[in-house]
């Protein structure tokens, strides 16, 4: 009686861990879908490693997945040190796979071809899409790393609170990318963060 307690037990763990595993896959997938539709080739720096990202692809000749994934193992590194292996385990996942995502599907836009001339559209159509993607990420247990890292780092030494450390970090990333495609894009940018933040 108690073997078989044990073997339900692990049986309805497996099939949760299973959902999970599906749950976080389908998120980041969504999440790279929109990055390449909408966000990358548009210029639209919402903040975090990606937006970072779109900056430094117009100055250097990397592309964007390479960038997000050498950038996510040294803030893997740098949380590993300053938050410890139980705060960290739940970054790897996300961080590895995110860029590898974007990466096998950085020529979507090829297949799904999109009219560019509604940027305003594209800003909330691609807000919209990154912030549910994320939002499955985060309901599967899971963080896609990046300035995640950073703002937990800033609430454990500084006492900051969440909200005011992304405000900092995001908003920082947003005023480059601002200042690098020009104001117009920094509107856009911001409109696609306000529907990122509220769907995610």
């Amino acid at each position: 009686m108690e073997e078989n307690k044990e073997n339900i037990i692990k049986q309805i763990y497996k099939k949760h861990k299973v959902k999970r595993y599906l749950t976080l896959l389908l998120g980041l997938f969504i999440c790279a879908v929109s990055f390449n539709l909408f966000i990358y080739p548009n210029d639209i720096v919402f903040g975090g490693v990606s937006g970072i990202s779109i900056i430094v692809t117009k100055f250097f000749d990397i592309s964007a997945s390479t960038f997000i994934l050498i950038s996510s193992i040294i803030l893997l590194v740098v949380s590993y040190i300053f938050l410890g292996k139980e705060k960290t385990k739940g970054s790897v996942v996300g961080s590895i796979l995110l860029p590898i995502f974007i990466s096998l599907t950085e020529n979507i836009g090829k297949i799904l071809v999109i009219d560019a001339s509604d940027q305003l559209l594209l800003a909330i159509v691609g807000g919209v899409l990154y912030g549910l993607g994320a939002g499955l990420v985060f309901k599967a247990g899971y963080t896609t790393g990046g300035t995640d890292i950073l703002n937990q780092i800033m609430e454990k030494y500084f006492h900051m609170p969440m909200g005011k450390s992304i405000l900092i970090v995001d908003g920082f990333i947003v005023l480059l990318g601002g200042f690098t495609f020009g104001f117009t894009k920094l509107i856009y940018s911001l409109i696609s963060l306000y529907f990122m933040s509220y769907y995610s």
